[in-house]
């Protein structure tokens, strides 16, 4: 038999076809859009120039702070008596041109800092209570620095009374005192501060516009206070000018310490005896104790 005319219909084996799945990293990635790459330039070129103009004007605006038709070309110095003129007028100088090159000038007529300036002269000068600087119009290179000093109120003076200050009313000590010193009142105050110098420290801080009201009232009542102490942080003395000593107490009645005083002068104990009264306290209400020179006990009134 021949095999001519038969088929084989068998299967062939596997393997003879493999089947391929496309490699995704294998791809072309597509082509980028010319008109988005040209959006990103244009971006890129604009914050380029903001950048670049924001820089020239600054530089421009640095420049022209520093222009000599717009900087401080004088300082004039008013209201200074006590303190010299040329100190005030070189300080404020020394406060403008501070030897370096800032972004801004300091000397700029529209820049100088005058709010810094006031404060820093009224802490610098003790002396100096407030300054005001101003300019007379609005391109004017010229300053006026116009100070108001402290006035000389009263003395403060060491334990020892060797060495006195001048104090403000507002107890404010601000300079050494000199025999050519003015003061507004014959008080001499002491103790209350602590230190070496009293110099711009505050006297009774708190506490001395009441009692300042009750020397003003014993004044009134025929009284002369002359000597005032801070004792501690509750009570202070005052001597009066060629007799007795009070003994106070801080934010007692004004009225009911006059009232207490005149009462214990006339009582039976010291009638007569003004002279030879060495202290009065007042420090207990209605309770008023006193000490005759000499004696070794104190003597009591009380008031209803």
């Amino acid at each position: 038999m021949t095999s001519q005319g038969i088929v084989d219909l068998r299967s062939k084996k596997s393997g003879g076809h493999i089947r391929r799945w496309p490699n995704p990293l294998s791809q072309r990635e597509k082509p980028r859009s010319p008109l988005r790459a040209k959006r990103r330039r244009v971006r890129a070129l604009m914050a380029f120039a903001i950048l670049a103009a924001l820089g020239v004007a600054a530089f421009g605006v640095s420049w022209l702070s520093y222009n000599p038709r717009l900087m401080v070309n004088e300082i004039v110095v008013s209201g200074a008596e006590a303190t010299r003129p040329e100190l005030v007028r070189t300080y404020v100088e020394t406060q403008l041109y501070s030897g370096g090159h800032s972004f801004l000038s300091r000397s700029n007529i529209f820049l100088y800092p005058r709010a810094d300036l006031e404060r820093a002269l009224a802490q610098f000068f003790p002396r100096i209570k407030s300054a005001t600087v101003s300019r007379a119009g609005l391109l004017a290179q010229a300053i006026t620095v116009q100070v108001k000093e402290r006035e000389s109120f009263a003395q403060w003076c060491s334990s020892g009374a060797d060495t006195c200050y001048a104090l403000d009313s507002d107890g404010f000590v601000f300079a050494a005192g000199t025999t050519t010193d003015r003061f507004l009142t014959p008080y001499i105050f002491s103790g209350g501060v602590e230190g070496a110098s009293p110099l711009g420290k505050t006297y009774m801080h708190g506490r001395l516009s009441g009692v300042l009201a009750l020397l003003e009232k014993l004044s009134q009542a025929g009284f002369l206070p002359q000597t005032i102490v801070a004792e501690n942080e509750q009570d202070f003395s005052v001597r009066l000018k060629g007799e007795f000593l009070l003994r106070l107490s801080y934010g007692g009645d004004i009225n009911g310490v006059i009232r207490n005083l005149e009462l214990v002068l006339g009582s039976d104990g010291l009638v007569g005896k003004r002279s030879r009264i060495e202290y009065i306290d007042l420090r207990f209400g209605n309770r008023v104790y006193y000490k005759l020179k000499g004696a070794t006990a104190e003597g009591k009134v009380e008031s209803e």
